[in-house]
């Protein structure tokens, strides 16, 4: 009777029988808080490793977004480094920019390179498509305007340098601005020597070397806003020509 006294006053609980029907048992309260008190740290402490890892996350695709937004922004500063004199040592070193002291020498060199670059033929096709073909150095150093006309005479010729087993070489004659000292036009006089295996001399049957004369006008700037990492890298200082022309000239 005591016991149901206390049932009723709730002082203690009535647990479930076990499967063998034993006997009913009591628990009390203080028992059953201490149940509940490590069910509800389990519960907190599961909620703490869930916020936990949800912080984890968020950090972790924010400095992703950071870093695939950064990337692009990545440049390359090259400086120019002139020896004044090897004797004693001493460097001067010339950040590129449009308004250095030496930005018409070197464009002027770039130029000469470009002209030089697209008008030689080496007897090695691996090497002259590395040049010439898409990612190559002329691809580069040219505006997709450009290149695309560059290939089409590209198609034109290649067949005939594979077959003849041409071989070319270019001399630069001279070299100078058109227009102006803030022109971005450049006249470029320059000859060719061209072997073939179809020029040969009947009688001596060595090959003929042939000699051309060649007027070419070339508009170049530096634009280094290339976006890409790689691309900074291969043309550092932003070469860019985005007119070429060229004719043959004939000497008398």
């Amino acid at each position: 009777m005591s016991d149901l006294n206390n049932m009723l006053e709730g002082t203690k609980i009535l647990s479930l029988t076990d499967a063998n029907g034993r006997a009913h048992e009591f628990i009390s309260e203080t028992e059953q808080e201490k149940a509940g008190f490590k069910l509800k740290y389990y519960m907190w402490l599961s909620r703490l490793f869930i916020l936990f890892a949800i912080v984890s996350l968020l950090v972790f695709m924010s400095t992703s977004l950071a870093i695939f937004k950064l990337a692009p922004q990545v440049t390359v500063e090259p400086f120019l480094i002139i020896n004044q004199d090897t004797s004693d040592g001493i460097v001067r070193a010339e950040a590129i920019t449009n308004r250095m002291a030496s930005k018409n020498q070197l464009m002027e060199t770039f130029v000469q390179q470009y002209v030089i670059l697209r008008n030689t033929i080496i007897n090695d096709e691996r090497e002259m498509q590395t040049r010439w073909y898409p990612g190559g150095m002329l691809s580069f150093l040219s505006s997709p305007r450009v290149y695309n006309e560059f290939t089409q005479y590209r198609e034109s010729i290649w067949g005939q340098i594979r077959h003849d087993g041409v071989v070319r070489e270019v001399e630069i004659i001279s070299i100078g601005k058109l227009g102006g000292e803030r022109s971005p036009v450049w006249k470029v006089d320059f000859k060719t020597y061209e072997l073939s295996q179809n020029a040969v001399d009947q009688k001596t049957k060595a090959r003929i070397l042939s000699v051309r004369y060649w007027t070419a006008s070339v508009t170049a700037f530096f634009i280094p806003g290339r976006e890409f990492v790689g691309l900074r890298l291969i043309n550092p200082i932003g070469f860019t020509v985005v007119r070429y022309s060229q004719a043959e000239v004939e000497i008398l």
